[in-house]
Parts: C-alpha cells; sequence; structure tokens
C-alpha cells in the first residue's frame, strides 16, 4: 500500500443514506456502508496545499478553516492546541468554564459563525471549507445545515457522533454519568479523567443527549438540527483511521449519513501501514502526511480545473 492509498473510499450519493441512525448495531451499520464501497480513482490528480488559504487544482483561493477540537486527553498535552484554537472556555489566560461561565453547543457554533463571518470578510470570493475535528465535527455539521450559503464544503477528520448505539450499551452508561457530575461539580473536569478537558456544563449536556438519542438537538428553546443537516447539499470529506477508539469507522459513517442530500466521500485512512505508527486520534494533526494527501486531493477535485 502506498503512502497515500486509503485503506477504503466510498461514495455516498444524494438520497440515500448508510442506515437509520435510530436503528441496529455497530455491525449492521457496517454491513450497510460495505455494500456502498467503491474502489479509489486511479486516474491522477494535481495536488494543492492545504493552508488557511492556498490554492488546489484550478487555481483558486480556497480557505480552510477548522472548527474546534475536540480534547481528549491530559491538560499539559493540549494546551498549545487550546490557545491556537481558542475555542470557548479554553482562551489564554481567559475564564475556564465553572458555575459562572456555561455554554452549550449553540454557543460554541455561535462562535464558529462569528469566525466564518470573519473569514470570508478577510477573504472575499474565497470558497470557505470548514474542518471539523472530533467534537469540532459536530460543530461544524451543525453550522454547515444552518448556512451552507456560505460555504464551499465540510470536512471532517476523525469526527463521529457519541450515539450508544454505533458504540455499545457500556458508552451509554458513561456517557450519562458525564453531564451528573457535571452538574455536581459546575464543569466537568475531563482532565482528571483522561478525556476532554475542563468543559462546561452545558455543552456535556448536550453532548450526552446527543449520545442517548442520536439527535441534534440543543438550544434555547431546543432545536433539531437534524433536518437541516439532511437538506443540505454540500460536498463532504468524511475521513476515519484505523484504531481510532474514539471515532471508530460506525461512528464517523454515522455523522456522514446525516447528509443523505450531500455528495460524501468517506476515506479510512490507515497510519501504520501508512508509515506513522505513532497518529492517533490526537495526534494525526502533528503529521500532516496522514491527512495533506487526500484532503488536498479532495479539494481539486471539488474545484476542478475548467
Amino acid at each position: 500500500m502506498s503512502s497515500t492509498t486509503p485503506m477504503w473510499h466510498r461514495c455516498w450519493r444524494p438520497g440515500w443514506r448508510p442506515r437509520e441512525h435510530h436503528e441496529g448495531s455497530r455491525a449492521a451499520a457496517r454491513g450497510a456502508s460495505r455494500r456502498h464501497l467503491l474502489p479509489p480513482d486511479p486516474a491522477p490528480r494535481r495536488r494543492g496545499r492545504a493552508r488557511g488559504a492556498g490554492r488546489a487544482g484550478d487555481g483558486a483561493r480556497l480557505a480552510l478553516l477548522p472548527a474546534a477540537a475536540g480534547r481528549a486527553g491530559g491538560r499539559r498535552r493540549h494546551r498549545r492546541r487550546d490557545r491556537a484554537a481558542r475555542a470557548r472556555g479554553h482562551e489564554e489566560g481567559g475564564e475556564p468554564a465553572g458555575r459562572r461561565r456555561d455554554f452549550g453547543y449553540a454557543d460554541l457554533v455561535d462562535d464558529l459563525d462569528r469566525a466564518v463571518t470573519t473569514l470570508a470578510a478577510r477573504l472575499p470570493g474565497a470558497p470557505i471549507h470548514l474542518l471539523g475535528h472530533s467534537l469540532g465535527g459536530q460543530l461544524a455539521a451543525v453550522e454547515a445545515a444552518a448556512r451552507p450559503e456560505r460555504l464551499a464544503g465540510l470536512i471532517h477528520v476523525a469526527s463521529g457522533t457519541p450515539y450508544w448505539r454505533v458504540f455499545s450499551p457500556r458508552m451509554l452508561a458513561m456517557t450519562q454519568l458525564v453531564p451528573l457530575i457535571a452538574r455536581l461539580l459546575g464543569h466537568f473536569p475531563g482532565d482528571r479523567f483522561g478525556f476532554a478537558g475542563r468543559e462546561a456544563r452545558t455543552q456535556m449536556t448536550d453532548w450526552a443527549r446527543l449520545a442517548r438519542t442520536g439527535r441534534f438537538v440543543f438550544g434555547r428553546p431546543r432545536r433539531d438540527h437534524g433536518r437541516a443537516m439532511a437538506s443540505t447539499a454540500l460536498p463532504v470529506l468524511s475521513v476515519s483511521l484505523e484504531g481510532d477508539e474514539l471515532a471508530p469507522p460506525a461512528s464517523v459513517d454515522d455523522l456522514a449519513g446525516r447528509f443523505p442530500s450531500a455528495h460524501v466521500e468517506r476515506v479510512h485512512l490507515d497510519p501504520v501501514a501508512m508509515g506513522f505508527a505513532e497518529v492517533d486520534h490526537l495526534r494525526w494533526a502533528r503529521h500532516p502526511g496522514v491527512i495533506v494527501p487526500t484532503l488536498t486531493d479532495w479539494l481539486a477535485r471539488v474545484h476542478p480545473r475548467p
């Protein structure tokens, strides 16, 4: 296997979804997706640069806006990442999530929406693609569905849903403990549990509701964002990594499958086979050789040369 060849690659065409996310098991989801497996296109493609703004195949400027990334490890390891992303509650020198500072998915999506507005003003006319990792992919999905006219595409890397039916009953029990702890302490101390960071209680309540129901329902008043996702026709690239226990293929399929009206391209990569044995759910970002070839390849085809 070459360094740029995916383990598998498939496209989901508009009008089809891999499964109804309220039904079936993890095995059933895998079986359904395999029936739609397509081989990679062997034709050579031009590759561009995967940066904040760069050029791909047709020479057009492309703006890649990373959504807030989820954190799933020790505090020290992710401190630099938090400063760079400036995610709410993790700003350098800012007040952390706690009893006096609470926010949820709706607030984080609003933050992302403001970032899109800022980027569009700085790069007028540039196609904007949202790139989300982990929980950030969930936020990017909601933002893309709410305002698709402002975006040219949606990219998910190691990002799925925590819906327990694509994991296990144990996942259901674990996820429902999280908001209880958050309400008791005023925040969720993820850095003590080795999962996430110090997170806001409403954010973790929204996350736990998604894990329990499989539905993107949040905000005040509560709104079901799944309907907007189902009608969104943006190009979507969804990438999973072999051995990623936090975003396994069934979980990634579940998030990608919320876009039945879109042309979804699903790629599953094996970092070990590509020569990146140390890559996992988080550390892929430190090794651009894992993701960048797939990313630039897709961007060049979304924006083909005239």
